[in-house]
């Protein structure tokens, strides 16, 4: 231990005499280990830590699917989800729960929309959390009449209740109804699945889901798919025995309901699965392209170790001489090494709570469940274990070398050793090789983004606002009176200053799922897994949001204000169903709940659109007009002249005239909108291409190193040689072409590498080849003349070597 404190402080004494060569070292490794412990944290979170929940490796979510349709995972009609209730024999609990938006009166703050989530009343026991303050629900309590009562999520506790601890018993207004507050969720509860959630946030409020009793009496005529499912598997049941005893049940439904439940299946997806499972790609490629950022440091710190170790020979031959072994220097270059590391370790530190946080922020739309920053032992062992690691890698081999130097120089100048120079030409070949990867994989992404946001969404997305009213039930529970608020709406938008048109929709592209519905063509034998995506659109639509109207005609005046049994159908509809002959005039039924679902006549075919992704290619789409379904919830499409948001006062205004208790919500610009849509893409996209360019940078550094460390090294060999006639042009061709060859070399073994990692990417790209010839030319061709701009300066100074004062000086 003695002999270790000794080397450790000789070793930071030589440290400080190398003020310059430490601190670039260090911050080297500080980027490398700050990175690579920041995607950890995210990854850690993610993938490694336990779920808030009680046992939450038996928790899973249950999906109804449509292999023939290629629906994998679709929300589940209530009589479907009692049948699974009765039917399984490998769940201890099963919960059904449905976001629904309503407005939330009775705190200390100003009214406003909350997305409340109905859920059955053992919700909170078969996620195995209990409420932080009083009680969930009990058996009994979604029964109509009895229902009237919320846990309240942390967040709201505090916004609109002060963090009030007698909040419980407390009567709180949602839409106009009294709810007794019985209970507040903890502080890490955040039950949130994205997939399928209709108005894509996050829940504030839970209330029991009222069960009618035709939903009990398994009646399929006018249920809709809007429940999603999650359940507990018993002790010693696995994932994969629970699936196969669900398919059972669902072949035992088909056969009893052959009209509607025939075709279709069930699918389980464990909840860490159905949380992260969109993420773990991308985490362990962010991972994976930071762990090539700190190999390429590593290698550029051995490379700079190598330089050092080699002006160090005197020192270490008069060390040797004095009987020090070859172990003990190597083990002081070691320590040595360490140190440095620990150092960048300690600042890679702070550099990864700063970029988690960023990082978090950046994708947080993509990134739940995630705490930002947050430094435990866990991070710190990883960080521990990066530093220690990087430091071995880097300092092992410079250290072993540099022991076994050559014996004293005698004040002369001389070539560096063939196995030294062998080794720095390998980091930098390393280098190169590995920023090739990297470079390869975001050039990818780039094009692939920009193929992506390229793409048509089929309407005119600018100068476009949209916000969602949620009309409560105690003023408007009849259809007309909810008709005659959306009318009177849209008149007093449409007049406000800097506004051109208004319209509403149940769910907008972009702005929700909206509904999905069977469909069949009258007069033609029905389809099995027939199905439409349902628009429900108030008059205006097409023209405010842009939407082209390829034939036939939109909704007369009288079909925008009473039900008329009109439908407008998209162009995927019209392909999928009609196979080139004429829809216009041909009638369709929709099945969709709350409607007349008698035959409706096709007036007109529209453009296509894409709903929610502009990866994904247009579906079949129906719109109905309002009348048709008069939804409680719409989202209003405003079309301005001016930037949106600019318009939101006025259109407040126009609304509180109509009701002054009635909140804007989800306020945004479809721009936004569209934006968000594509933010996983560009979220990778950004990460990897900065990952990418610190690579080029420090291959860049790492090339430069080298070349300059050539000259020097040389400086007598090129005196000589212009002393005996070459020409400083020669001089100068022959350290480019020995840049060159390491490039190429390098370059060569970097495409086959990225040529095998990059197909890990194809699910991550669009538009875009793994393979794509031209990315993998231009990134090869980019980093052969970065190569030899690298080379450049060193090869200028090796031009003007005078040959008089090398030969002096030796």
């Amino acid at each position: 231990m003695a002999t270790l404190i000794q080397d450790a402080r000789y070793g930071l004494r030589m440290l400080g005499k190398s003020p310059g060569f430490t601190a670039v070292a260090m911050l080297t490794l500080a980027l490398g280990i700050g990175a690579n412990t920041s995607v950890f944290s995210v990854l850690d979170a993610a993938l490694l830590r336990p779920l808030h929940f009680g046992n939450p490796a038996s928790l899973v979510l249950v999906w109804e699917n449509e292999p023939a349709a290629g629906v994998l995972r679709n929300p589940v009609s209530p009589p479907l989800f009692f049948d699974w209730e009765e039917q399984n024999r490998c769940f201890s609990g099963m919960a059904a729960f449905a976001e629904v938006p309503m407005n939330l009166t009775g705190g200390a703050g100003q009214p406003e929309q909350v997305d409340v989530e109905r859920v059955s009343p053992n919700f909170f026991s078969v996620l195995g959390s209990a409420p932080m303050l009083g009680r969930g629900f009990s058996q009994g309590e979604d029964q109509p009449g009895k229902s009237n009562m919320g846990v309240l999520s942390h967040a709201i506790w505090e916004s609109q209740f002060s963090a009030d601890p007698n909040v419980i018993g407390k009567t709180i207004q949602l839409n106009g109804q009294s709810f007794t507050v019985v209970g507040v969720a903890a502080p890490d509860f955040d039950f949130y699945i994205r997939e399928h959630s209709p108005f894509g946030e996050r829940p504030q409020l839970w209330a029991p889901l009222e069960a009618p009793p035709q939903w009990r009496r398994h009646d399929r005529s006018t249920a809709a798919n809007f429940l999603r499912v999650v359940a507990r598997l018993k002790s010693g049941v696995s994932l994969s025995q629970a699936q196969a005893q669900m398919n059972v049940v669902a072949e035992n439904l088909a056969a009893r309901y052959p009209e509607y439940d025939k075709g279709l299946g069930v699918a389980l997806v464990s909840l860490q699965d159905q949380l992260f499972g969109g993420l773990r790609t991308r985490l362990f490629l962010l991972l994976g392209a930071v762990g090539l950022v700190l190999l390429i440091a590593c290698a550029n710190l051995a490379s700079l170790l190598l330089s050092r170790a080699s002006g160090r020979q005197n020192e270490i031959a008069i060390r040797v001489a004095l009987g020090a072994s070859r172990g003990r220097v190597a083990r002081q270059f070691v320590v040595e090494t360490l140190l440095l590391s620990l150092m960048g370790g300690a600042t890679g530190l702070f550099v990864a709570v700063w970029a988690t946080k960023s990082l978090t922020h950046a994708g947080s739309g993509d990134l739940p469940y995630l705490s930002a920053g947050t430094v435990d032992w866990r991070l710190l062992a990883f960080a521990a274990g990066v530093t220690l690691l990087a430091g071995l890698f880097a300092g092992l081999l410079p250290s072993l070398m540099a022991a076994r130097g050559e014996g004293l120089s005698h004040g002369r100048r001389t070539s560096a050793s063939t196995q030294s120079l062998a080794a720095r030409n390998a980091f930098v070949m390393v280098e190169i090789s590995l920023t090739l990867v990297l470079l390869a994989g975001s050039s990818l992404l780039i094009k692939s983004f920009l193929r992506l946001t390229g793409v048509n969404p089929g309407f005119r997305v600018e100068h476009l606002l949209t916000f969602q009213v949620t009309l409560p039930d105690s003023k408007y529970e009849q259809a007309r009176a909810r008709a005659a608020f959306f009318s009177a709406l849209l008149n007093g938008i449409e007049a406000a200053p800097g506004v051109t048109s208004a319209t509403a929709d149940l769910a907008p592209p972009f702005a929700g799922l909206g509904l999905t519905a069977p469909v069949a063509i009258v007069g033609e034998s029905p389809r099995e897994n027939s199905r439409t995506l349902l628009r429900v659109i108030e008059p205006g639509y097409f023209r405010t949001m842009g939407i082209p109207l390829l034939s036939g005609r939109t909704f007369s005046e009288r079909e925008a204000s009473q039900p008329s049994n009109v439908v407008i159908i998209n162009s995927a509809f019209e392909a999928q169903y009609f196979h080139g002959k004429n829809p216009l005039g041909q009638k369709i039924i929709v099945l969709a709940s709350g409607g007349t679902n008698l035959p409706k006549e096709i007036v007109g075919v529209a453009g296509d659109v894409h709903e929610s992704s502009l990866a994904a290619d247009p579906r079949p789409l129906a719109y109905w007009p309002y009348p048709e379904l008069p939804y409680k919830v719409m989202t209003v499409v405003v079309r301005t002249m001016n930037p949106p948001l600019s318009v939101v006062p006025a259109i407040r205004e126009a609304l509180h005239r109509i009701d002054k208790d009635q909140p804007m919500a989800k306020i945004n610009s479809m721009d936004q909108l569209v934006a968000n849509s594509v933010a996983s893409s560009r979220f990778m996209t950004l990460l990897l291409s900065v990952f990418a360019g610190l690579a080029l940078l420090l291959a860049c550094i790492g090339i430069y190193g080298l070349m300059a460390y050539s000259v020097a090294q040389r400086t007598r060999e090129i005196g000589i040689r212009m002393a005996l006639g070459a020409e400083p042009a020669q001089v100068m061709r022959q350290i480019l072409q020995h840049g060159l060859s390491l490039a190429l070399a390098a370059v060569a073994i970097g495409i086959t590498a990225s040529l095998a990692l990059t197909r890990v990417m194809s699910s991550l790209l669009f538009g875009v080849s793994p393979t794509d010839p031209v990315t993998f030319t231009g990134v090869a061709v980019l980093l052969v003349v970065v190569s030899l701009a690298a080379c450049y300066v060193p090869a200028r100074r090796a031009m003007r070597v005078d040959p008089v004062t090398a030969l002096r000086s030796e």
